[in-house]
C-alpha cells in the first residue's frame, strides 16, 4: 500500500468487534500470541486470556504509537481513569479534559510516543482521541448524511434491548429505501478512496457488488443482534459511541481487570514495527499458539497473496490457530498445512458486531 495511506493515525478507536476473538481465545488459551496492532484496541483486549506473550505488529508508525499509548494505559490507570482518559461513555458527557492532561503526565511513554501525543492532545485542546483517526472521522461524516435522511429512525434504531421488538421494527418500521439510498451512494469504492485509501481500496474479488455486500451486512447487523451492543452502529448512526451499551470490550471493566491481572502475572507485551512476513521469517520456531492478522490479507497480491500463510506456518506451533478477517477480497492463499476449523466457532462469527468480515479460522496440522 502507498506510503501516503501510512502517513498519519488512520485508526483510533478500531474497525472490528475484538470481543469475537477474546471468546475464541478464552476457549483456546493459547500462550503466545502475534496480533496486527491496528490502535492497540483490536489487540490488548487479547491479554484477558493471559498468555505468556502477546506480540502486536504493524507497519505504520501512528498506530504502533497509540497502541503503546493504549498499553501505557492499561497498565498505569484503574478502570475509572482508564476510561476517563479514553472518553468512553459514560466518561464523554463531561469536559475531561484537564483531567485527562494530568492523567497524560502519568505515563510511562517513550519520548517519541510522548511528543506524538503531547502535539496531538493539544491540537484538540486535550479532548478524547477515540475519534481522531480518519476512518473514525469518515464516520463522523457519514453519520451527519444518515441522520439527515433517516431523520428519528437514526435515534429509533439504538432503542431496542430485545431482538424480537428490534426486528419488528425493522421489517416494519425502519425506511429501507431511504437506506438503500444511503447505501448505495456512500459504500463504494470512489467514496472510500477518497476519504481514506487514496487509490489503495482493496481489489474486490467477493461476487457481490459493493452495494449487495453492505446490504447484506446490514441485514445481518439488524436482524441477528442488537444494534445499540455495535460500537460500529453507534458510529454509523450518531458518528460516536453514544452511551455506554456501544462500547467496545477494552471498555468493559471484566476484560480491563482481566487484561491486568495478565501483566500482574506477568504476561509480556511486544509492540514491533514489521510486517507480516518479515515478522513471521523472524519469529520461526517461536511456536505461536495464535495469530490474529485482521483483514492485512486483503490488501495483498501476487505472491505475497499466494503464500503468507505458508510464510507463516514455520513460526506456528502445532495446533496453533490462525485467524483472518476477509473485507471485499478473499485471499487467493496456499493453505496448505493447515485445516479450516472456521465452524467451530460459528457462535462468536455469528455474534460479531461490524459484520463487515467474512471469518476464517485455520488450524495448523
Amino acid at each position: 500500500m502507498a506510503a501516503e495511506y501510512f502517513s498519519d493515525l488512520n485508526y483510533s478507536l478500531g474497525n472490528e468487534d475484538t470481543k469475537m476473538e477474546v471468546d475464541i481465545l478464552l476457549k483456546l488459551k493459547p500462550s503466545r500470541i502475534l496480533t496486527i496492532a491496528g490502535c492497540g484496541s483490536r489487540a490488548l483486549p487479547l491479554l484477558a486470556c493471559k498468555p505468556e506473550k502477546l506480540i502486536c505488529i504493524d507497519v505504520a508508525k501512528p498506530q504502533l504509537l497509540i497502541t503503546e499509548l493504549r498499553y501505557a494505559a492499561l497498565k498505569e490507570f484503574n478502570y475509572q481513569d482508564f476510561m476517563t482518559f479514553w472518553g468512553f461513555a459514560p466518561y464523554d458527557k463531561t469536559d475531561f479534559c484537564d483531567r485527562r492532561k494530568d492523567l497524560f503526565t502519568r505515563l510511562d511513554l517513550q519520548d517519541e510516543t510522548k511528543e506524538y501525543f503531547a502535539a496531538y492532545f493539544a491540537k484538540v485542546g486535550w479532548k478524547t482521541l477515540l475519534y481522531e483517526g480518519k476512518w473514525e472521522k469518515i464516520f463522523s461524516v457519514m453519520s451527519k448524511v444518515v441522520r439527515l435522511v433517516l431523520g428519528k429512525a437514526a435515534d429509533e434504531s439504538l432503542r431496542f434491548d430485545k431482538l424480537d421488538q428490534q426486528i419488528h421494527y425493522y421489517n416494519n418500521k425502519f425506511p429501507k429505501a431511504k437506506w438503500k439510498l444511503i447505501l448505495f451512494l456512500l459504500g463504494n469504492k470512489s467514496v472510500f478512496n477518497a476519504l481514506l485509501y487514496k487509490g489503495d481500496f482493496i481489489k474486490k474479488n467477493v461476487p457481490e457488488t459493493h452495494f449487495e455486500y453492505y446490504q447484506e451486512a446490514y441485514q445481518r447487523l439488524f436482524t441477528e443482534g442488537l444494534v445499540n451492543k455495535s460500537f460500529f452502529m453507534h458510529l454509523c448512526f450518531q458518528g460516536k459511541i453514544a452511551n455506554e451499551n456501544g462500547n467496545t470490550i477494552e471498555a468493559d471493566e471484566e476484560n480491563f481487570n482481566s487484561c491486568k491481572e495478565a501483566l500482574a502475572a506477568g504476561s509480556e507485551v511486544k509492540i514491533w514495527e514489521k510486517d507480516l512476513v518479515s515478522a513471521s521469517t523472524e519469529l520461526a520456531g517461536e511456536e505461536l499458539d495464535y495469530a490474529s492478522l485482521s483483514d492485512v490479507p486483503s490488501y495483498f497480491s501476487g505472491e505475497l497473496e499466494k503464500n503468507f500463510m505458508q510464510k507463516l506456518l514455520p513460526a506456528m506451533k502445532s495446533g496453533g490457530v490462525v485467524v483472518l478477517r476477509n473485507y471485499l477480497r478473499e485471499p487467493e492463499v496456499d493453505t496448505s498445512g493447515y485445516e479450516e476449523i472456521t465452524p467451530r466457532f460459528s457462535d462468536e462469527i455469528r455474534n460479531e458486531r461490524v459484520q463487515m468480515y467474512k471469518v476464517r479460522i485455520f488450524q495448523k496440522n
